[in-house]
């Protein structure tokens, strides 16, 4: 049985010294202790990953012989810290709107409507095989998405016997056969369209896919909220045999935003305070519940595909900023304690949801945003031979904290790293409140020794500024001197602020 125990007390402010202490407020000590078995889980070292809109993938990676050097040293950042840089899917709604194009001159052309920030019409050389080659770091794997939207199966034969003359085996992790197929209108798929002729279509384009191809395939990625989506769901495909038919499912995977504002409605709900509650967080992501389990009893990794914070493209102020970073934390944490293996962020050149913009646009320049620290945070944290985590709940509902193992742990086992994220919502606006501070006394579990790993910036609204070990990103590669600080037992951390907190 897992128990801990968690005590919450409140003292008088200067009692313990932390930073950013408020001279005026009441500081929280909350005091973690550990009692017998912990039914922790693995947790993917590679569950960090990306996903980019099919269009923009030569606006972030580059072209021929000019890689994006801003994209580059970003993801080689995460390979140096990890050993190899997230992984890449290569899709959303225009990888449906895409097609290899032996004979055409560019590596990759686009056609938009106008107000359209997702190309109408996608095409591609065998240049873009190249850039997918020569572009990233040693390590770098891809998801490769096909057209399935064209109703024509000749369309992903051709980019798939392209991706394999073109692209090394060793960058390609897997193909996806279609974006969002549950969202087809009546121009992609005559009516009725429904779980049984989708499962029905994939099973025969993929057999025929498959045998161009020894990599595999990624299914689903489908769009509606399980609590909508009715029988065309991830455990309905299962039901219906299609990962047992074909031989070479590698994950099933569902797409996800939980805020929208794709319709006026939906934007008026969009907050940085509801996104930044973890018990929100926690309430939205357990109606994946059957959808995690049906892959897992399948003995298929599940993938959130492709997610953000606000669909349609995000919104300046909320997803580019360091609460949607201790989100994205929050989000990957939590769905690994659910079962889920990858979580796929999404990215496009002016998307405000991208963890960087990676080429000039509408007059700003490439920028970091803080939510790229997410992916350094993780990278860091997961540094274990076989890491497992388990979630340690404490009454402060501002508060997520997580424990990560070294492998399954015994009964008598103690936790490698504490992750302390305070999901306290703290603007940056001068003369504004001041943050409080929580303490944690993690003695009982990691001993009086400990060093904290500290992910920060000026406040939760902060769209730069953020820090990582007392460095930042700006530029790509590290800047400033890095910081790893020491206590005893306890650690104080702010609202807005992320940890990682282990024995030294």
């Amino acid at each position: 049985m897992h128990l801990i125990q968690v005590s919450l007390l409140f003292i008088l402010p200067g009692v313990i010294c932390g930073p950013l202490s408020a001279s005026n407020s009441v500081e929280n000590v909350v005091t973690l202790s550990y009692q017998g078995n912990n039914h922790a889980r693995p947790i993917a070292k590679d569950i960090a990953a990306l996903s980019i809109e099919f269009c923009y993938i030569t606006d972030y990676l580059g072209d021929i012989d000019y890689p994006n050097s801003l994209s580059r040293v970003l993801l080689q950042n995460i390979e140096d810290i990890a050993g190899a840089p997230p992984v890449i899917r290569i899709g959303g709604h225009t990888q449906d709107a895409a097609s290899f194009c032996a004979t055409c001159p560019q590596t990759l052309n686009n056609t938009f409507a106008p107000g359209n920030d997702e190309a109408i019409a996608v095409n591609f050389n065998k240049g873009l095989f190249t850039v997918l080659n020569d572009n990233v770091p040693s390590r770098q794997e891809f998801i490769f998405g096909l057209n399935f939207a064209s109703n024509d199966v000749a369309i992903p034969l051709a980019e798939v016997e392209a991706a394999e003359k073109y692209l090394r085996p060793c960058r390609l992790r897997a193909y996806e056969l279609g974006n969002e197929p549950d969202f087809y209108g009546p121009s992609q798929r005559p009516r009725p369209w429904a779980v049984d002729q989708y499962v029905a279509e994939q099973e025969q384009w993929l057999d025929q896919l498959g045998s161009k191809t020894g990599k595999g395939f990624s299914i689903g990625a489908l769009a509606q909220l399980p609590v909508w989506q009715g029988n065309f769901s991830l455990a309905e495909i299962v039901a219906l045999g299609l990962p047992m038919k074909i031989d070479y499912t590698v994950s099933l995977s569902d797409h996800t935003y939980p805020y929208s504002r794709c319709d006026p409605v939906r934007e008026s709900q969009v907050s940085l305070s509801g996104l930044m509650n973890h018990t929100a967080l926690v309430e939205f992501f357990s109606q994946w519940t059957p959808e995690i389990k049906a892959a897992n009893d399948a003995g298929i990794p599940f993938l959130m595909g492709e997610t953000g914070s606000v669909s349609c493209h995000g919104v300046q102020g909320v997803s580019n900023t360091l609460g949607a970073a201790l989100w994205e934390l929050d989000y990957m944490l939590h769905g690994a304690t659910m079962g889920m293996s990858g979580i796929y962020f999404h990215m496009g050149t002016p998307f405000y949801y991208s963890m960087w913009q990676p080429v000039p646009h509408n007059g700003t320049p490439a920028t970091v945003y803080p939510t790229y620290y997410s992916l350094l945070f993780m990278a860091t944290a997961l540094r274990l031979n076989n890491p497992h985590i388990a979630s340690i709940p404490v009454a402060d509902t501002s508060l997520a904290i997580y424990a990560l193992y070294n492998g399954l742990p015994s009964d008598a086992a103690r936790p490698e790293r504490i992750i302390i994220l305070n999901m306290g919502v703290f603007e940056s606006n001068p003369g504004g409140p001041i943050a409080s501070v929580t303490s944690i006394d993690v003695s009982q579990l990691l001993g009086e020794r400990i060093k904290i790993t500290r992910l920060s910036g000026p406040g939760s609204d902060a769209t730069s500024g953020a820090t990582f070990a007392g460095q930042d990103y700006d530029s790509g590669r590290p800047s400033g001197k890095k910081v790893v600080e020491k206590a005893k037992g306890v650690v104080a951390v702010r609202g807005s602020e992320a940890v990682i907190v282990e024995k030294y």
